[in-house]
């Protein structure tokens, strides 16, 4: 029963986002146990507290966009539109260019891109991002940045991450090469 009413709301999911969720049919085939765990995971994902919906999404977005190379990152993209983010900031977000970005999100992605390189300028950004949106902030932006590396991980480990595609934003082709970050 419980595998059936998961597999209705994938149904429901892949009918709203138009996104193959061929990776979660096959991990609830697999094992209902993986599957609820799965589910548990990418609840990271879902916590937002003292930093702004655009600085949180734009890291999401840089962060899914350094993972994979289409279908998670137009997921992120269309989520974030249909939240009220502005198209110019998830384009520039998709595109890495921090300077377009508002300054509370400049640092955000700032923060987001050091991380994810490893580089010693993150220990700055994130003493910056403490000053502006507290420790709940700093916590919402590892959480996006943790949740947004998960599941194109899975669906390459699963053999799932193949196809790359261009993102739209508000209906228009946006380029993301992988260089450009």
């Amino acid at each position: 029963m419980l595998s059936w009413l998961i597999s209705r709301r994938i149904s429901a999911f892949e009918n709203e986002f138009s996104y193959d969720m061929s990776y979660a049919r096959e991990l609830l085939s697999t094992s209902l146990r993986a599957m609820l765990l799965f589910e548990k995971a990418t609840a990271l994902g879902k916590y937002r507290e003292g930093v702004p919906k655009d600085a949180w999404y734009a890291v999401k977005i840089y962060t899914s966009r350094t993972e994979d190379c289409g279908p998670c990152t137009q997921l992120v993209a269309t989520i974030a539109e249909r939240e009220g983010v502005p198209a110019d900031i998830i384009r520039s977000a998709l595109n890495g260019e921090l300077e377009e970005l508002p300054a509370h999100v400049r640092v955000s992605v700032a923060f987001a891109k050091a991380v994810l390189e490893r580089n010693p300028a993150a220990d700055a950004l994130r003493e910056e991002i403490t000053q502006r949106f507290g420790a709940r902030g700093l916590v919402s932006l590892a959480f996006a940045m943790l949740a947004s590396r998960l599941y194109p991980t899975l669906k390459y480990a699963l053999g799932y991450g193949r196809m790359c595609s261009v993102v739209r934003v508000a209906g228009a082709p946006v380029l993301t090469p992988r260089e450009a970050l």
